[in-house]
């Protein structure tokens, strides 16, 4: 019999001790199974691949010290061998010793100097540690070396794109797809297309590696986002689905999937695909604020607001959701709500240009325009190409009267955003204010060209049309009164279709009050001519008109509210009457006098006023909230209080002693008294005492309608940018045949106007002492 061997029962101890091993590793008992091996160390320690062996059941027990331990004494006893050298590298870069690694690795290629793939390590090693240039040299040299340098490529790109280097990691990687047109080449190749934003490339990329395993979510995310980005959004959506089903506890690819579905309008679907993603992570702040956005989108802004609360619940500094909760309560006009969000994005973040910028927006709102500037400037002086900063800005200036910065301002938000329609429309009422007709007109078209639907842009293009006479085309455009930012109020919702014209013989309709009481005196004069038409009209107005407008009135029921009994036939708002009628400059409806004073009141005042001199009521102001820049200061009625024989009657309610005395003695402005329209029914000691006026001198407001319809002399100072109803450079008006119009030529200059106006006052007595017939705008006296 041969004699035994020692070193085959050493071997075949080994060899039982590594099955026993492996059967404790494949059991789940890892610490086992490394103490197992421990107990041989006896044996194995005298043979390198022993070791080496043990060393990989020690990684593949997850035991990498040991592991490590094992290679150490493997190559104690061989230094040169490739494998185990390999083996304690790989193991180093896994315990985080990345020097010792990488010493490892330049022993193992000073061996093998011309193995490409450890040059390859080695780089990888060096990118790890932080020494790219040494790394990216690496790679360049395991590319020289390589018959397939294809893994070197894809290291290389990488690394460059992490450097910023995107072309050129592009380059190295659409190289290697060459090389092995793979999945691991395709997807870092297309998702470094995505981000430096060569999207139909990135698409492309991602299509020819898709399929050939199994799939790669990141990639299929990133697929999705360029598609996006195309506006491909059903592609997107189909990405977003793959994404899911692969990775079916990721939250991301719901909530991409959601704002994809509500770039196409699918809101409800998006809505769903929100909660759904939500389930899976419901602490996600961003998608509660998404899912806000889409609530408010819907008009649901009490849910939208919830939505950011529940935002805020989980993180009480995620900006976007103060941000969207200040839009909305400024949007809805609690503008003290809003400021409590803008003040603590802005505590949190001093520079955060959108939350200065809102916030600039509210003071404005608030009438604290010099604050509001001042939250501006922050906001530009942090992000000068914020165009809605500047957009903001421009509208502050206008309030402020300071046009020609206004106008500048919105210049600077349409060069960073050619396409705002909002700053084109701004900048069209900006000039249309400096009396630049044809240049504003230009703007709103403009505007209308791109967002044909901007009720804004389509109001404001509605008075330049009347202003310039196409009353036609102005009363059709000026619907869009009701749906601009700061629409027009509605006394009531129409109960009927909108009266456009049609046959009113035999038909009910509902016309109903709007706007200023000016508008109301001007276009009362429609609603006798609907009865002539045949028309059963009921009309709803504010109660403190009624005494005045009855005696044109006649024939029309003066309602409260509309009576759901009674089924309409049309409704129409008062100013939407000239549209319906077709009314155009040479058929607008006209006469000396439609309305006529309370004759009760007119002896009263006749026996107040007296006889004597020429006596012209004034009035200086109106409304000064809605219309400040109508009124002319008192002082300026000093020329015509000047000439002999005249009185001034004040026809202001509510006059100050100061304004009274603006014209100083011996001309003093007489007042009417306390008693003055203080009942509840507007206008009627107006229209007694105007009934008995020689001639009336007023600034645009009611007071001069009012004048109008009661057929008495009167002289209406305008200012440049007069309103729409004055048309253009006229004189007189064809709304009114006794009035006459008087004309600033240079903004805020009316001192000449009132030059112009004593004149006319003189030419005027004249001709009444002389009794001759007086021509439109100067109409005979009606003195008692």
């Amino acid at each position: 019999m041969a004699p035994v061997d020692p070193r085959d029962d050493a071997r075949l101890l080994l060899q039982s001790a590594a099955e026993a091993a492996l059967a404790l590793i494949e059991g789940g008992d890892l610490e086992g199974a490394v103490a197992h091996l421990a107990g041989q160390a006896g044996i194995a320690a005298a043979q390198p691949v022993a070791c080496y062996g043990f060393g990989l059941l020690c990684v593949k027990a997850g035991d990498l010290p040991s592991a490590l331990s094992w290679f150490d004494r493997a190559i104690g006893l061989d230094p040169d061998d490739m494998r185990t050298l390999r083996a304690r590298a790989v193991v180093l870069q896994d315990l985080g010793r990345l020097e010792e690694a990488l010493a490892s690795l330049e022993h193992m290629a000073r061996l093998q100097p011309r193995d490409a793939g450890l040059r390859c390590d080695i780089g990888i090693v060096l990118r790890n540690i932080g020494r790219a240039q040494e790394a990216l040299a690496a790679f360049s040299e395991s590319q020289r070396l390589a018959a397939d340098p294809c893994e070197a490529l894809v290291q290389s790109g990488l690394l460059l794109a992490v450097l910023g280097r995107s072309d050129e990691a592009i380059a190295a990687l659409a190289e290697a797809a060459t090389l092995r047109p793979d999945e691991d080449v395709l997807t870092p190749q297309g998702i470094r297309l995505h981000n430096a934003g060569r999207d139909h490339e990135a698409v492309a990329v991602f299509a020819a590696a898709g399929g050939r395993r199994p799939l790669d979510v990141e990639a299929e995310l990133k697929r999705g986002q360029s598609s996006v980005r195309l506006a491909r959004y059903e592609d997107a959506i189909a990405c977003y689905e793959r994404a899911a089903h692969q990775s079916s506890d990721d939250a991301r690819p719901l909530f991409l999937k959601a704002a994809a579905l509500k770039m196409l309008d699918r809101l409800p679907e998006a809505l769903a695909a929100y909660d759904a993603g939500l389930v899976k992570d419901p602490l996600s702040c961003e998608a509660h604020c998404n899912r806000g956005n889409l609530l408010h989108q819907r008009g649901a802004t009490d849910a939208a607001l919830a939505a950011y609360a529940r935002a805020l619940a989980i993180d009480a500094g995620f900006l976007p959701a103060h941000l969207n909760r200040a839009n909305i309560h400024y949007r809805a006009g609690r503008f003290n709500e809003a400021l409590v969000h803008c003040r603590e994005i802005l505590r949190r973040e001093p520079d955060h240009a959108p939350a200065s910028n809102l916030l600039g927006a509210i003071l404005h709102e608030q009438g604290r325009d010099d604050e509001a500037l001042g939250a501006l400037d922050r906001a530009i002086a942090v992000q000068p190409d914020l165009p809605e900063a500047w957009l903001n800005r421009g509208n502050v200036l206008r309030a402020m009267d300071d046009l020609d910065a206004a106008i500048l301002a919105y210049g600077e938000a349409l060069q960073r955003n050619p396409q705002g329609a909002d700053a084109l429309s701004n900048l069209g009422v900006a000039r249309l204010e400096l009396a630049q007709v044809d240049e504003a007109l230009a703007c709103f078209d403009r505007a209308l060209t791109l967002q044909p639907d901007f009720p804004n842009a389509r109001a404001n293009r509605a008075g330049v049309l009347l202003l310039k006479g196409r009353l036609g085309e102005g009363f059709a455009e000026y619907e869009s009164r009701w749906e601009r930012t700061k629409p027009v109020s509605r006394l009531v919702t129409p109960p009927a279709p909108q009266w456009d014209g049609e046959d009113l013989a035999g038909r009910r309709i509902l016309v109903y009050d709007e706007q200023g009481l000016g508008d109301l005196i001007q276009f009362s004069r429609y609603l006798p001519l609907l009865v002539d038409c045949g028309a059963d009209v009921d009309f709803l107005c504010r109660p403190s008109m009624r005494r005045l407008l009855g005696g044109l009135l006649t024939g029309v029921h003066l309602v409260e509210a509309p009576d759901p009994r009674i089924p309409y036939d049309f409704a129409s708002a008062l100013l939407s009457l000239p549209r319906g009628s077709r009314t155009e400059l040479g058929s607008i409806p006209s006469s000396r006098s439609y309305l006529h004073p309370d004759p009760q009141r007119a002896g009263f005042w006749a026996a107040q006023l007296g006889a004597q001199g020429f006596r012209i009521g004034v009035c200086w102001r109106g409304n000064t909230v809605t219309s400040p820049k109508r009124s002319f200061p008192p002082a300026c009625l000093a020329p015509i209080a000047a000439i002999p024989g005249v009185r001034l009657i004040s026809l202001v309610k509510d006059e100050r002693p100061d304004e009274l005395g603006a014209v100083r003695d011996p001309w003093r402005i007489e007042s009417a008294g306390p008693t003055f329209d203080r009942g509840p029914h507007a206008f009627v000691d107006s229209a007694a005492i105007i009934s008995r006026l020689d001639l009336v001198v007023t600034s645009d407001t009611s007071i001069a309608h009012l004048a109008g319809a009661l057929g008495v002399p009167v002289f209406v100072a305008l200012r440049q940018a007069a309103d729409w109803r004055w048309l253009l450079a006229r004189s007189d008006s064809p709304w009114y045949p006794t009035m006459r119009l008087f004309r600033q030529t240079q903004r805020d200059a009316w001192e000449p106007v009132f030059v112009e106006i004593a004149q006319a006052v003189v030419t005027l007595m004249a001709g009444t002492v002389a009794g001759e017939t007086l021509g439109a705008g100067d109409a005979p006296s009606t003195r008692a």
